[in-house]
C-alpha cells in the first residue's frame, strides 16, 4: 500500500520509518511525546534503538516538512521530548 503526504500542495517524499514518526505524531497531534514513547510508538517495545535515533529521524521529518518561510509543525520540548503542533 501507497501512502502520499502533502504539506499544502507540495507533495513530501518521507522514509517508511518518518512516515511511522509523523503518522505517530499526528495521531498524538498536542500532546508531548517522550523519546521513550516514539521508540515504543514507531519502533515497537520489543526492539532495541539508541534514543538518539529518534533524534536523527525528527531532524529527516523536519527537512521534509519544512520549507523556507514555513513554521516547524515539530516542537522540541527541552528535557521532554517532541510535540507536534497543529497547522
Amino acid at each position: 500500500m501507497a501512502y502520499k503526504v502533502k504539506r499544502g500542495a507540495r507533495e513530501l517524499r518521507l522514509g517508511p520509518t518518518e512516515f511511522k514518526l509523523l503518522r505517530y505524531f499526528m495521531e498524538r497531534a498536542g500532546r508531548v511525546l517522550t523519546r521513550e514513547q516514539l521508540l515504543d510508538g514507531v519502533w515497537g517495545q520489543n526492539v532495541y534503538v539508541e534514543d538518539r535515533t529518534v533524534d536523527v529521524h525528527i531532524r529527516r521529518l523536519r527537512k521534509a516538512l519544512n520549507e523556507k518561510g514555513e513554521p516547524d509543525l515539530i516542537r522540541t520540548v527541552r528535557a521532554v521530548g517532541y510535540c507536534f503542533e497543529k497547522a
